[in-house]
């Protein structure tokens, strides 16, 4: 797996997923961790679904995503 791995600032709150996003500029895909304050940003969206949902599985929570692809 290669990934850059990005900080987020906290948001006060704690969402209970992981999120799969577009990257603004269509380069990647970021998967953003439960509470945001970190991102991986991947080349290909079959990376990025792989690894939202293994760090899903270590946290207990769901893998959504606005991109409009399936999620199991």
């Amino acid at each position: 797996m290669s990934a850059i791995i990005l900080k987020f600032p906290p948001r006060g709150r704690f969402d209970l997923h992981v999120d799969v996003e577009r990257e603004a500029n269509d380069l990647g895909w970021f998967v953003l961790s439960p509470d945001h304050r970190f991102g991986w940003l991947h080349g290909d969206w079959d990376g990025a679904i792989n690894d939202a949902r293994k760090i899903a599985r270590d946290y207990g929570v769901a893998v959504i995503s606005s991109a409009g692809r399936y999620v199991p």
